[in-house]
Order: C-alpha cells, then structure tokens, then sequence
C-alpha cells in the first residue's frame, strides 16, 4: 500500500494565551493518493504529558490506518509546563493561563485553509493528558469536533463548566487497573483542589448532556474487555465505553479483534456534526 506524507505546520497564537509563545506546531499527515479536490475527515490525535506530536504519531497506528481509510491524520504539539514537561492546559492542574481553544480554533481554520478538508468529520482522540483534552474540546469546540475518543483520560472538571451546542458521540477507554488515572476517581479529601471523577460517573454526565434515555447496558464483552453504551440520545449521539479488564495506564494494542485505532475510526466514521451517518 502507497504511505502518504507527515509534514510539519505552524500556526500563530496570541502570546498572552501561549506562554509567551507566537506560534504554535502540529504535523499532519495527508493519506495515500490525497489530492486537493476530495474532502477528507480529519483526526486530531493528542499525546499525552510529557509527550510530544511525533511520539504520538509513532506510538499510535493513525497514520497507518490513514492510509488504509483515507483520512487525515493531526498531531498537535503541547507547551511545556514548569518542568519542561509538554502538555495540554486549560484542564485542572495543567491550566498555566493557556487558552488552548484559541490554538485549536486557528490550527482548524489553517487547516481548512491549507488542505481539502471534510468539516463536517473532523475528530478528537487523545491518551492520558491528551484523553482530557479530547474531554475538552468535546466542551468547548462542539460545534466543530464531530466525535471525541478519548483514552485513559484525566478528566477534571472544567471550572466553567462543560457546555456543549450540539450532542457530542463520544467514546471512552479506560483500564479497570490504572494506576495513574483510576478508574474510580479520586475525591476532593484525596486530591484537594483537583479531583477526578469515576470513569463511569463522567459517561454518565455526558449521556445526560446528550439526552441519552437507556444504558448504561452492557453490549460486548470477552475476557480482557467489557463494552457499555448509554442510547436513546439525541441525535443518535451514543456514549460508548469500553473497560479494558486489568488494564494499566497505556493504550491497549486491540479491542477485541480489532485494533484500538481501528475501533476508534469505526465509531468516528458513524457520526458527522450534522448527525449520524448511514
């Protein structure tokens, strides 16, 4: 099968949202036999603290399978925090007075700009750090980011509030045994002022905000995951978890049968900011 092409892209921030920083990175991965007359879905991948956008496109198997689903593939790169730790903000401890909805805003609309884009079927995923900034942009950019995926998220509570414009489809994995992120939450006396809800709490804050009426139910299961889904939400917008048994903090290689990365795309491809897609 043809590769297609990772390239560097730099957009401009305001510095007073950015650390002092003028410009902010991502790569991008443009598929096999792209071409500037055929709109192509975009995946936004966020890596997780401490990482960084080439990790993320190494570590995961997006612009692999970018190739092979023709999409496109991004990697935006965090700002360094007081150790020199790269990072997303605006998200609890993280939040450094960073606007990270600014870089997004530009980083879409440099995009959008530069290459033959499906606006419709742009999406979000991310791991740990990167998970919570899925959570966030499922917040904040909803009426751009068509479904988020987010992976043993840290999903602190956004001190404005998290209210999305349209029903966000979301899904979530989680490992039963993380250890840095657990699957039970931290409360406020453990983590003052910072807790973490449970994995399962936080779903179902989201099935409420997208009027889901049934679930959580149980739809798959074998010996190392179990999948739950909220239904009846507006829009078709479902909530889909899977909890992957004994898990740790990491990325599980496959879901089932399939590869996480593959099951990703499979929800994604379901979902646009219009609504469902048969």
């Amino acid at each position: 099968m043809r590769a297609g092409t990772t390239q560097n892209q730099v957009v401009v921030v305001p510095p007073a949202v950015a650390r002092g920083q003028h410009t902010r990175t991502y790569l991008v991965h443009t598929p096999a036999h792209y071409t500037s007359h055929a709109p192509v879905p975009v995946i936004i991948v966020f890596h997780g603290h401490g990482g960084t956008s080439s990790n993320a496109e190494r570590e995961t198997g997006f612009s692999q399978l970018a190739d092979k689903e023709h999409f496109m593939a991004v990697y935006p790169q965090g700002l360094p925090d007081d150790q020199q730790l790269p990072m997303w903000a605006s998200i609890g401890p993280y939040d450094y007075n960073i606007d990270e909805t600014v870089f997004m805003n530009n980083m879409l609309d440099k995009l959008t700009n530069d290459f033959c884009i499906d606006s419709q079927r742009i999406y979000a995923t991310g791991f740990s750090n990167g998970g919570g900034m899925s959570g966030f942009v499922a917040c904040q950019l909803s009426t751009r980011i068509a479904a988020v995926a987010p992976i043993a998220g840290n999903y602190y509570p956004l001190q404005a509030g998290c209210h999305p414009r349209r029903p966000i489809p979301m899904l979530e994995i989680h490992g039963s045994a993380d250890p840095v992120v657990p699957y039970n939450g931290i409360p406020a006396k453990v983590n003052p002022p910072w807790p973490l809800p449970a994995v399962q709490d936080w779903l179902h804050e989201w099935a409420q905000r997208n009027g889901c009426t049934q679930g959580p139910e149980i739809f798959a299961r074998d010996k190392n995951s179990t999948g739950f889904r909220w239904t009846g939400c507006r829009q078709d917008a479902s909530i889909l978890h899977y909890r992957i048994e004994g898990g740790a903090h990491s990325i599980p290689a496959a879901i089932g049968n399939l590869s996480t990365e593959q099951v990703i795309w499979n929800f994604f491809k379901l979902h646009s900011l219009s609504g469902p897609i048969s």
